[in-house]
């Protein structure tokens, strides 16, 4: 092999090399995104718990729902279960960025001549 052609086969390695680090490290930061939301989903799931466990509370006592006072109650955990969807969204818009921006590894044979 020529010197121009192990030349040539060098920079197609490094090309194939970057293409698949380009690749990993956008899975690599799409999984992290994805177990943020999970995080974040499995945090709005206790807000909803927290919500229904203050109805119940409220009936038990009351025997009747109070709209105003429960909203009263709650407001909190609606707010912070607007922040979270709000996160979630922006997550899953990154994700859906890093995948649409994701190029196969071209795997041809880089001993192959030009």
């Amino acid at each position: 092999m020529s010197n121009g052609g192990l030349d040539n086969f060098l920079n197609k390695v490094k090309g194939v090399t970057k293409q698949a680090a380009e690749q990993t490290g956008r899975a690599a930061k799409a999984a992290k995104l994805k177990m943020s939301a999970m995080s974040l989903t499995q945090e709005k799931t206790v807000h909803l718990q927290t919500i229904g466990q203050r109805c119940y509370t409220l009936f038990t006592e009351n025997q009747h729902i109070d709209g105003a006072l429960l909203q009263n109650k709650v407001a909190e955990e609606l707010k912070q279960i607007g922040r979270i969807e709000d996160r979630i969204r922006e997550l899953e818009t990154e994700i859906n960025e890093l995948q649409a921006n994701s190029q196969h590894v071209d795997v041809t044979d880089v001993t192959e001549p030009d």
